[in-house]
């Protein structure tokens, strides 16, 4: 490396790390709950367009094998595998990767296989079948080394590589940053964006296209007992004090509309996709 460069995937590493607190599950944490992913799935329905705008962009054709990393419980790999030959869907979370095969089970899909790992753990040669045309990553590059993630995405895809995510700060990222100051008695670190990323990829001799657009983010729970529980997910909470501190800001936080206590945001997203050599 020359003198004084910046390598940009310790950058990411490092941001990565700053957000951990004691919580061995990491990203997963969240989504091996059942009842949030239910959530996640019943959100992206609501918000179908944007799903469709993704796949209107997405080079799919009837041969294509297509390659999901972090699935979740199939927003993207449902409709695609209708349009495709094969889908694999990574996805390491419990809940997300149980509710992902009882929708591919209840719609009658037999063209997606799911393999429940972190990318971070996947092998491609011997996990993985053969290569895919098209791999994507929507919102999932939650792995602390993102050079070698892209790598394995690389090794993995025969033609495109697609993925989305962030620029500026999020919505929930603005939580972390009021709540652990009193949780923990430090700063968050906010996690890496696009810069990061497209800088990594420019070091790696990747030029890729970009597309920056608005997305809003809403949370609708039924009772404020509801909502704490899908927050305590984010957060690592030992004690009583720490929960009136959530609670208290919640309350503060959280608007009350036709009945149900709703968390709304405006995050941007980026499209971030190449063509290999």
């Amino acid at each position: 490396m020359e003198q004084g460069k910046i390598d940009w995937n310790d950058v990411w590493k490092e941001l990565m790390a700053g957000q951990q607190i004691s919580d061995s599950e990491g990203n997963n944490a969240l989504w091996n709950k059942k009842d949030n992913a239910e959530r996640f799935w019943k959100r992206s329905q609501g918000n179908s367009k944007i799903t469709e705008k993704t796949l209107s962009e997405l080079p799919l054709t009837p041969q294509s094998r297509v390659l999901d990393i972090g699935a979740g419980p199939g927003r993207l790999a449902i409709p695609i595998a209708e349009q495709v030959a094969h889908v694999t869907a990574v996805e390491p979370a419990e809940g997300m990767k149980d509710l992902l095969l009882e929708n591919v089970a209840k719609q009658g899909i037999s063209n997606i296989n799911c393999v429940s790992k972190r990318w971070e753990d996947i092998d491609v040669a011997n996990d993985l079948e053969s290569t895919y045309d098209l791999v994507i990553a929507s919102f999932s590059l939650g792995m602390p080394g993102i050079r070698e993630a892209i790598l394995k995405m690389e090794q993995a895809s025969s033609k495109h590589v697609y993925l989305y995510w962030f620029a500026g700060g999020t919505p929930w990222e603005e939580h972390s940053v009021n709540l652990w100051p009193k949780l923990y008695g430090k700063s968050y670190v906010c996690g890496p964006k696009c810069d990061v990323l497209y800088n990594v990829l420019y070091d790696m001799g990747i030029y890729p296209d970009m597309r920056v657009f608005p997305l809003e983010y809403i949370n609708q729970f039924s009772s404020m007992d509801e909502a704490m529980d899908f927050f305590r997910s984010r957060y690592v909470i030992e004690t009583q004090e720490q929960e009136s501190i959530l609670l208290n800001y919640l309350g503060n936080m959280l608007v009350q509309e036709n009945g149900q206590f709703v968390e709304r945001g405006i995050s941007i997203r980026v499209r971030i996709c190449w063509e290999k050599k």
